[in-house]
């Protein structure tokens, strides 16, 4: 494996022992005796490098932000004078940045205590040391800007992401959480009812975990890059998590990302991954996101790959044992609307996700047994 090739391309370690890169990950990262079984992980969109380790007894993945340039960033960090030095900004002025920079990409407005924790490196340590402070918040600044890093942090007692463990630098390592495999194959359709049990069970759990994400966080978030390997379960649990936080957003956000007035052609040209709006009649970006993460699933999980109406490659809940009463379901939840020309833009509608929800759980109850 040539992981120490990618560590060594991003200087982490070198920055480290020149002391430009800090944070609790780094000593045992960089020694050969600490964090050790490193292995490439399939590149995530806009990731700079994904690696799975193995600490003492935790396995961890590890992230790197993909390097923004200045007109990416929120803000910069510090300004230079025209004898370049640089002015970083004070104790104060740190946090104000954070609390803008939050909700700019969240919406949240943070409490006195949340703007602590994401302002250090270390929860419960305040570096005194002025030269130290300043590279801690040069450390810092580059991950604040990765959504999946503020989220981990912000919601971690939420569990419905993987725990953020620690950084090195720009590097920033979460839990190790087992991906679900993709069940769509070519005997997809003949499963066995074991199989089929498990099916059930997975489908209720995404469900469940759709239900928290839209009540328990301050607004709707919205999932809008779903694959079934961006749901993982952790060893031994019995609730999903979901792995890959780079497209999610909260409503408000996702729709001024969606509806920022740019030029279109098309419906597609306004869309944002999964989630989808429409090309207003002066060819502009103005409406909001349309669909929901039920229609979503619905279509890209639960039902699969459809061309011109019909299943190409069968999704999680298609299969021999699917009844007719299922299927009619799992169409009117993909493409709420009965659009069969164009990609299904409506949201699926409360009721029906209480009809699925009640069907899938009673399916699971009578299928339990062959479990």
């Amino acid at each position: 494996m040539r992981i120490y090739q990618i560590l060594n391309k991003y200087y982490k370690c070198s920055q480290h022992r020149d002391g430009a890169a800090m944070g609790i990950l780094c000593e045992p990262l960089c020694n050969e005796k600490g964090i050790h079984s490193l292995a490439c992980e399939t590149l995530h969109a806009g990731k700079e490098a994904v690696f799975s380790a193995h600490w003492e007894a935790t396995r961890l993945v590890f992230k790197a932000s993909r390097i923004k340039t200045p007109s990416e960033q929120f803000e910069s960090l510090y300004w230079v004078d025209t004898s370049g030095s640089r002015h970083f900004p004070s104790e104060e002025e740190f946090v104000v940045m954070i609390r803008d920079l939050v909700i700019n990409k969240l919406n949240v407005t943070l409490m006195q205590h949340q703007l602590e924790r994401l302002a250090r490196l270390r929860t419960h340590r305040v570096e005194t040391d002025p030269v130290k402070r300043r590279l801690e918040m040069e450390n810092l600044w580059p991950l604040l800007q990765e959504n999946e890093y503020l989220m981990a942090i912000l919601y971690e007692d939420r569990d419905v992401f993987p725990q953020p463990i620690g950084t090195c630098g720009t590097f920033y390592a979460v839990e190790y959480v087992r991906p679900i495999e993709t069940p769509t194959t070519v005997l997809a359709l003949s499963d066995s009812k074991p199989e089929w049990a498990k099916r059930l069970k997975l489908a209720v759990m995404i469900l469940n975990l759709l239900e928290e994400l839209e009540i328990y966080f301050p607004e709707p978030l919205y999932l809008c890059d779903v694959k079934i390997n961006h749901f993982g379960l952790p060893l031994g649990g019995q609730k999903l998590k979901f792995l890959d936080l780079d497209a999610i957003f909260p409503k408000t956000v996702i729709d001024r990302i969606i509806a920022d007035g740019k030029n279109c052609e098309k419906n597609e040209d306004c869309d944002y991954f999964d989630c989808r709006s429409v090309c207003s009649k002066n060819k502009r970006c103005e409406s909001p996101v349309l669909n929901n993460n039920l229609q979503i699933i619905c279509e890209k999980i639960f039902l699969g790959w459809t061309l011109s109406g019909t299943i190409i490659i069968p999704g999680l809940l298609m299969s021999e044992h699917t009844t007719s009463t299922l299927a009619v379901l799992l169409r009117q939840c993909a493409n709420p609307s009965g659009d069969m020309t164009h990609l299904p833009r409506a949201a699926a509608p409360g009721s029906l996700k209480k009809r699925l929800y009640n069907m899938l759980s009673e399916m699971e109850q009578e299928y339990s047994a062959f479990v």
